[in-house]
């Protein structure tokens, strides 16, 4: 019976994780929470570090991940 349930189970069970994960995808990208905007400076750092960013958008993604990051401290 067991068996029957998992198997039932399964497709609700994968919608969910892939629900969490788009929601998980969308924080990043939105920069709703304050591990997502930490990540984002730190992905931003390593472009600039490798050359894939030059020093003037670097500056102003930094200034704008700063101000964010700031935004959602307060709330």
């Amino acid at each position: 019976m067991f068996i029957i349930d998992d198997i039932l189970r399964l497709p609700v069970d994968l919608g969910m994780k892939a629900l969490r994960t788009i929601a998980e995808q969308i924080d990043d990208e939105l920069l709703r929470t304050e591990e997502s905007v930490r990540k984002k400076i730190m992905e931003t750092q390593l472009k600039y570090e490798s050359g894939e960013m030059k020093e003037e958008e670097y500056r102003e993604v930094m200034d704008h991940l700063r101000k964010r990051l700031e935004e959602v401290k307060v709330e």
